[in-house]
């Protein structure tokens, strides 16, 4: 389950990125870094606490998605 410091986290990183008009980006990004700890999480849920429009909840899960289906192809995200 994610803390209420990672979730913060996301939101500040989402809510940043969208003066750049890279919001929705940063939101798939941020939901595949960290997909590990979301997994269990509810997805409309997730995206009220994020306060980003709940029809971001298909995007969550298609993140968690492709996050599986990387692990299991043994494609890993590496942080610099």
């Amino acid at each position: 389950m994610t803390s209420e410091y990672q979730v913060d986290q996301i939101k500040t990183a989402v809510h940043s990125a969208a003066g750049k008009s890279q919001k929705i980006a940063m939101f798939h990004f941020q939901v595949l870094k960290n997909a590990d700890e979301l997994a269990g999480v509810n997805p409309k849920g997730f995206c009220k606490e994020l306060s980003v429009p709940v029809t971001y909840a298909t995007e969550f899960t298609k993140m968690i998605a492709l996050a599986r289906l990387m692990k299991q192809q043994g494609v890993k995200l590496v942080s610099n």
